[in-house]
């Protein structure tokens, strides 16, 4: 739910500066018609009192959005239905509950309306399985120590778990590993103040003590590491065949099976990452992408969109649905189907994790004669 009118003032704000996208032109015109006014007549005001009706509309328009979301039935369109056929497609959340809003109540083709059991965005959980294999639901379990091994303890507080060594009374290297299973993320500090986030369907293996010499982990999936500084002992994340090393720095690692790539993207310091006979140093604002074809540096990578899930958005950038698609079964633990041919065309635009599955659904039926249907965890796409 919005609940800061600045960023509906930003959209018309850029709908005055002549900044905004075609879609958002069209969106702020028929607001402007539903207020009485036209084009012409909003062209005609000075700067000064475009900015007061700015902050009116704004503020009358966020008031609207909040009285309007959330209605039993969600409703899903495509670009057809508005001859809106473009090469891309932007994602802003806004537009989307401007065009909900918009089309409120009117009149829609049953063939693109869809009564759906909706789905809720993800959420804080893990599972961490210690050493002896016992297994512990952390969702689910109150703040406190929730496991001693060798005198080590893992303290869960406020959805966060850390591990206190002070105690550690020595013996064999003990291994802990924590999973997210699909639908969940989560937050872990190490033994020596390494903290890690965990995205959907992740996982990380590590001692409850590192070693005087190394630290090491092995990830899958994707996580965001800020690594503690410790010139003496180097942090060497392990991703497949990849090792990434580190002596105290901020990066993100996506490593998902199911996507074509491995990418490192580095927001500070220095990594060093070597993938059998090659071998790359990163500085901050780059990244690597790494597949069985090709061991490239990007320089000037958008970090920001690197890192975007740990700070709750979706960003695509040039991203075809299956892209989208695989985040969404991460995020929503759902599975996905398609029929009839795979479109083709691509996404651009950020959206919040927090919107539900059919809200997610309807922003991706902005988009040529494509419709979503939802049937408990499973998504249909058809062309």
């Amino acid at each position: 739910m919005i609940t800061d009118p600045h960023i509906i003032q930003d959209l018309l704000k850029r709908y005055n500066e002549g900044t905004a996208t075609s879609r958002e032109q069209q969106i702020v015109e028929q607001w402007l018609t539903e207020n009485e006014m036209e084009h012409n007549e909003w062209a005609q005001m000075n700067n000064a009192e475009r900015d007061e009706l700015v902050k009116k509309l704004g503020t009358d328009l966020l008031h609207y959005i909040k009285e309007k979301e959330n209605p039993p039935v969600y409703r899903m369109y495509s670009f057809r239905r508005w001859g809106l056929i473009a090469a891309s497609v932007t994602l802003i959340l806004m537009s989307v509950l401007f065009f909900r809003i918009i089309n409120d109540k009117k009149d829609v083709p049953a063939s693109a309306a869809t009564t759906i059991v909706d789905v809720g965005p993800g959420k804080d959980g893990a599972i961490l399985t210690l050493a002896d294999g016992k297994q512990l639901v952390l969702d689910s379990l109150d703040n406190g120590v929730v496991a001693t091994q060798n005198g080590v303890q893992a303290l869960l507080k406020n959805g966060r778990l850390a591990y206190n060594v002070k105690e550690h009374i020595g013996g064999k290297v003990l291994y802990n590993t924590m999973t997210t299973p699909k639908g969940r993320q989560y937050q872990v500090t190490l033994p020596d103040g390494t903290q890690v986030w965990l995205n959907a369907a992740s996982s990380i293996h590590f001692p409850t003590v590192f070693s005087d010499k190394k630290r090491a982990v092995i990830i899958t999936g994707e996580a965001y590491l800020e690594v503690a500084p410790d010139p003496q002992r180097p942090f060497v994340v392990t991703v497949g065949k990849t090792d990434i090393e580190v002596l105290g720095t901020h990066f993100n690692v996506m490593a998902y099976n199911n996507e074509e790539e491995i990418r490192t993207t580095l927001l500070e310091g220095s990594v060093k990452i070597t993938d059998e006979d090659r071998t790359a140093t990163l500085r901050p604002g780059e990244e690597l992408q790494l597949n069985a074809r090709q061991f490239e540096v990007i320089r000037g990578a958008d970090v920001a969109a690197a890192v975007a899930w740990k700070n709750g958005w979706f960003v695509f950038k040039d991203a075809g649905i299956q892209t989208v698609m695989r985040q969404a079964e991460r995020w929503y633990n759902i599975s996905v189907k398609y029929e009839g041919r795979i479109p083709e065309k691509q996404f651009n635009g950020k959206v919040s994790r927090n919107v539900t599955l059919s809200e997610l659904m309807e922003i991706l039926s902005f988009y040529d004669d494509m419709k979503c249907t939802i049937s408990g965890d499973t998504i249909t796409i058809k062309q």
